[in-house]
C-alpha cells in the first residue's frame, strides 16, 4: 500500500507539472492571429517600401509605424524577425523555444510549433523561397 501511494503521488506530480507548462490553445490561437497580422505588415513593408531594410528591428518598427502598442500581446515572449531575400519570417518564442513561425507571404499562420510534442529551438525552419510566390 505504501508503494502504491508513492507511485500515485509521483504520477500526479509529473502529470500536474506537465499541464502547468502546457499552452492554452485559445491564447495561442489569438497570438497566432496577431502575429499573422504583424508578419504580413512586415513582409509588405519589406517588399513594397522604397527603403531597403537589412535590420530586422528597423523593419519591424517601420511595419508597425513605430506603434509599440501593437507588440503588447507579445511582451511575455520573444518576437524575432528574419529576412530571407525579399521575404520576412517572424518567430514567436518563449525561453528560446519556438512556439509559432510565420512567413508574411502566406495567408494562414504557417507552423504552430507549440502543438508539437518535441520542442524546437527558436530558429527559422521555413525556407521562404519555397513557400512564397513572387
Amino acid at each position: 500500500m505504501k508503494y502504491l501511494t508513492l507511485i500515485l503521488v509521483i504520477v500526479l506530480s509529473v502529470g500536474c507539472s506537465s499541464l502547468a507548462n502546457a499552452h492554452d490553445p485559445e491564447k495561442m490561437a489569438d497570438l497566432a492571429s496577431q502575429l499573422k497580422d504583424i508578419s504580413a505588415a512586415v513582409d509588405g513593408t519589406l517588399k513594397f517600401s522604397t527603403k531597403t531594410y537589412t535590420d530586422p528591428q528597423a523593419l519591424l518598427m517601420a511595419a508597425i509605424n513605430s506603434n509599440k502598442n501593437k507588440l503588447t500581446p507579445f511582451e511575455d515572449y520573444q518576437l524575432k524577425v528574419f529576412i530571407q531575400d525579399k521575404n520576412a519570417i517572424l518567430l514567436l518564442c518563449e525561453d528560446d523555444i519556438l512556439l509559432i513561425e510565420d512567413a508574411g507571404c502566406t495567408a494562414p499562420s504557417d507552423i504552430q510549433h507549440w502543438q508539437s510534442i518535441d520542442t524546437q529551438a527558436c530558429k527559422v525552419t521555413i525556407n521562404a523561397s519555397k513557400i512564397c510566390k513572387r
